[in-house]
């Protein structure tokens, strides 16, 4: 695993935090860093090289454990205090749960999470994930990854399938405001229970079903600059909440 930077703006602004979806890649934030809108912000794209070249494989028995071993390594990693976390999809799982981390270790950790994006994160539970000799199927859609092994993947795909309500509660107990930006014309993804309150839900696309979960996030496509509008807007609530 390492922390990549993809840009670097004002040290006023916290960092930008986001975890790689279930590919292992943190290639798809690219886009973030090239944008005029983020300029003043400095990311990182946290990618999960394979463990396979160790010889260790993929060895978490669950989204606390994984999260666990992020979160040490970005209080490593970065001197900044003040951070913002995010994610899409799988990594917006993994980030509500390395802030949940950090909120529980405020008077031992250094680093203090501002905010929780999540972009187009569904519940463990609310996305069909189906494992087998052919590998790993989310949604439907068969997961490629040069990150991880296909052996590796099924591990991943049945961590998420035993993920319960009461494994991984959302984001309660984050220690921040979380924000769902999606292209889901209704609901939030399973995530009603905590989105509820529509004004913290960004919805893009405009009802076009052009605009989906994979579309949304494409660096030749039209979607992923609303998606950089949004996350300027949240970031600039976010900015106004600590004022």
């Amino acid at each position: 695993m390492s922390l990549v930077p993809i840009s670097f703006g004002a040290e006023s602004n916290p960092p930008l935090v986001f975890i790689h979806d279930i590919s292992g890649s943190p290639f798809a934030y690219l886009p973030f860093g090239l944008n005029a809108l983020l300029s003043q912000y400095t990311i990182y794209g946290l990618s999960s090289l394979s463990e396979s070249s160790t010889g260790k494989g993929f060895g978490y028995s669950s989204i606390a454990t994984w999260a666990e071993a992020y979160a040490t390594m970005i209080e490593s990693e970065l001197s900044e205090e003040r951070i913002v976390l995010g994610g899409w999809s799988l990594g917006g799982i993994l980030a509500a749960e390395i802030a949940r981390i950090f909120a529980r270790r405020p008077a031992t950790s250094k680093i203090r999470v501002s905010g929780l994006i999540l972009l187009d994160t569904y519940a463990p539970w609310h996305q069909l994930v189906r494992t087998g000799p052919q590998g790993l199927e989310v949604g439907g859609m068969r997961v490629e990854s040069e990150y991880f092994t296909r052996d590796e993947l099924v591990r991943i795909g049945d961590v998420l399938n035993h993920t319960t309500r009461s494994i991984w509660p959302g984001v309660d107990g984050i220690g921040c405001s979380a924000w769902l930006i999606t292209p889901s014309i209704a609901g939030a993804n399973g995530l009603e229970e905590w989105f509820a309150d529509d004004r913290r839900v960004r919805r893009i696309g405009q009802g076009n079903e052009e605009c989906d979960h994979f579309s949304m996030m494409n660096a030749k496509g039209e979607w992923v600059n609303q998606v950089i509008a949004e996350v300027s807007s949240v970031l600039q609530q976010i900015k106004k909440n600590e004022q």
